[in-house]
């Protein structure tokens, strides 16, 4: 069952937003568990069972996907979900990360939450927008990267429920017909994104001021040709994609 909160409206005027939208009160005691104990309580009357009927109501497997603004309320909410915490079992963020002057950012802020969990995923799948924040999270959830940005001498183990990929086109055009493109080789993107151990002086330590990171970003900014409808083509086909395989 697919549930959409609504949490107001927010619209354009000239270079800034207006409106309602908020998402802060995600982050107050248990506002997660409440919501859902109302979803449990609508169904129930939805289906016609007595208010005694709906502990037989249960949660089987919790996902949580936003999109863009989306991922401070995502960030928010996965703390205030009560005796469901348990039932959360992935996180799906899409073109979401924005949080870069968030206390702490948002990449350190996810790294700390899938760190030392099992059975928990989280998924991010990013665009120019958000491109900072996730090849920081992507880099440190691999073990390349401190939360400084600098290169990890040795490399850390990786977190193995942690997947970051580039956003792009599931189908182009190609040789007079469509080619669908599933997921990027991360082999291919690292070879552009990491900097690479032969381009730096040999008889020079790592440098320790966060300019791997910032190479890595720069690379990937340069490197890589976004479409310019990319960040809802992500929210589409990335949400899509998810939930058919479930």
């Amino acid at each position: 069952m697919l549930i959409a909160p609504f949490l107001g409206y927010e619209y354009a005027v000239g270079d800034t937003f207006a409106g309602n939208y908020s998402v802060s009160d995600l982050a107050t005691a248990n506002w997660g568990e409440r919501y859902i104990e109302e979803i449990l309580g609508a169904l129930a009357r939805f289906l016609g069972l007595s208010s005694t009927s709906i502990p037989q109501l249960q949660i089987g497997k919790l996902i949580i996907a936003c999109h863009s603004g989306g991922g401070n309320g995502m960030r928010n909410l996965v703390g205030s979900l009560g005796k469901y915490q348990g039932k959360l079992t992935a996180c799906w963020g899409f073109d979401c990360l924005y949080g870069a002057n968030a206390r702490p950012d948002d990449a350190t802020f996810w790294y700390q939450w899938l760190s030392g969990q099992s059975g928990r995923a989280l998924e991010i799948v990013y665009g120019p927008s958000t491109l900072p924040q996730s090849v920081k999270l992507d880099l440190i959830g691999r073990g390349l990267a401190t939360a400084d940005g600098n290169q990890t001498q040795p490399q850390r183990p990786a977190l193995k429920n942690l997947r970051v990929s580039l956003g792009h086109y599931d189908l182009f055009p190609a040789f007079g017909q469509m080619v669908r493109v599933n997921d990027l080789d991360p082999a291919f993107v690292d070879r552009f994104m990491i900097p690479q151990v032969a381009d730096q002086p040999r008889h020079k330590p790592a440098p320790q001021r966060g300019e791997f990171l910032q190479h890595a970003i720069s690379n990937v900014r340069s490197a890589f040709p976004f479409p310019k409808d990319i960040h809802y083509m992500i929210a589409r086909g990335g949400f899509f994609s998810r939930l058919s395989k479930l």
